[in-house]
């Protein structure tokens, strides 16, 4: 190739002008054009800059237009406009990253710089220019783009509500972010959860109890599964949490946090259980867990200790109500008759619906007949009260029975059949009393 005149002026400008020279220099060339701002069509490039690109440099001619045919249409434009733009104002600079296609037609990201030489009035003569090629660079940066947008969307696509924080450098945690179903299910948005701790975030003691967890993954140094309940915006709700640790130069640096909610299948639970626990009318417990802790508070007594008294409990006129105002006014008959005797009872005692219109009531520390005797009485006073209602005024009376462990009775099925019995001679003679078996 014969030389150019371009090269041999640039050649000129370099041993003359030492800031040419410091501009090369600090340019870590990877390819240099210079551009004749006078006749705008002759342009030399180096021959590296066509070695990069996969073309031969001798097949090039040193035109501006062999590299407008192979950069990047919208690149272009934008490098006119700054070109234009540095042109007329010697501070604003040119520089600017840029496409070209590859012989192979593949894209190299060309980082490309420029400096206007001008003459005395400051009018441009010349362009000098410098090309990085940094397409290793782009090629990173998107490998990394890429994964940074797969992890969003399994971050953020995941039903399971995660969470990220660091551990700090004092043992303390600070959330970094939640994804998406987090913020949903727990009613905490990013900007409310970024930087706090689970104290700031949940108060003192929930925060105290959730912090505890994470040290335990942070003592351990591998993964913990554990179920909680915490009270949030959005509500009570039930976790299954996964806590996963981040190791960084020898300790736990980050926690990564899956819970999986479990708040349907829990209340479901709570459900089955209260039904087959509880009377779904009253709200208190049945016959089944009536015996089963019957059973288990006189098997504790076995060895000695307090008396047992059970109150074997029928109500009279009960009939009547439902035949003469309905089932619905019974209902009211049966919640009420429950919720009063509810107000008879100690912590350690219990009151039972054991189906129809009977009910129990236990006493689990019986120190003297006397005050059995005294119960027994007030709780049928009660039953004289009258309940009064939407749908009209009620009244039942109640025929009582009483056993006792150990003084009459020698276990639960003898105590249950011994008040059965003493509430039955009650009912035999006239009703509406009470009767304690001996």
């Amino acid at each position: 190739m014969r030389e150019h005149y371009l090269h041999r002026e640039l050649y000129a400008l370099v041993k003359s002008d030492t800031s040419i020279f410091e501009f090369i220099q600090s340019g870590a060339l990877d390819g240099m054009w210079y551009w004749d701002m006078e006749q705008m069509e002759n342009e030399w490039m180096s021959p590296k800059f066509w070695e990069i690109l996969g073309y031969d440099p001798a097949e090039k001619q040193h035109l501006a237009a062999e590299w407008q045919d192979i950069i990047n249409p919208e690149d272009l434009a934008l490098a006119k406009e700054n070109i234009t733009k540095h042109l007329a104002d010697p501070q604003y600079p040119y520089d600017q990253v840029v496409r070209y296609t590859h012989k192979n037609g593949s894209t190299i990201w060309i980082r490309c710089r420029g400096l206007a030489i001008r003459d005395k009035n400051g009018k441009p003569l010349r362009m000098l220019g410098a090309h990085t090629d940094i397409t290793a660079l782009k090629q990173t940066e998107q490998e990394l783009m890429r994964l940074a947008d797969e992890y969003e969307k399994v971050f953020n696509g995941t039903q399971d509500a995660m969470f990220l924080m660091r551990v700090t450098e004092d043992g303390n945690f600070r959330f970094i972010r939640n994804n998406s179903a987090h913020q949903i299910k727990t009613g905490i948005t990013q900007e409310a959860i970024r930087d706090k701790s689970p104290q700031d975030l949940l108060g003192k003691e929930m925060g105290g109890v959730v912090a505890r967890n994470y040290q335990k993954c942070v003592n351990a140094e591998h993964s913990i599964t554990y179920e909680e309940t915490l009270v949030l915006p959005e509500g009570k709700r039930f976790w299954l949490t996964t806590l996963t640790p981040i190791m960084k130069e020898g300790r736990v640096a980050y926690i990564v946090g899956s819970a999986r909610d479990l708040t349907k299948r829990k209340t479901l639970e709570l459900q089955l259980q209260q039904y087959a626990n509880y009377d779904t009318l009253t709200g208190l417990p049945n016959r089944r867990v009536f015996y089963e802790r019957l059973e288990q508070l006189v098997t504790e007594r076995a060895e000695g200790g307090p008396s047992i008294a059970l109150l074997y409990i029928d109500l009279d006129g009960f009939k009547e109500i439902n035949d003469t105002y309905g089932h619905e006014a019974g209902d009211v008959v049966l919640t009420t008759v429950g919720n009063r005797l509810v107000k008879f009872i100690g912590p350690l005692d219990f009151v039972a619906r054991l189906g129809g219109d009977e009910f129990a009531l236990v006493l689990s520390e019986v120190k003297e007949r006397t005050d059995v005797d005294r119960l027994a009485a007030s709780i049928h006073a009660s039953f004289q009260e009258v309940m009064t209602t939407k749908g009209g005024t009620y009244q039942v009376g109640a025929s009582i029975g009483i056993a006792l462990y150990p003084e009459s009775s020698s276990g639960s099925e003898s105590l249950v059949r011994n008040a059965d019995s003493a509430m039955y001679e009650v009912k035999r003679n006239g009703k509406g009393g009470v009767r304690i078996f001996t």
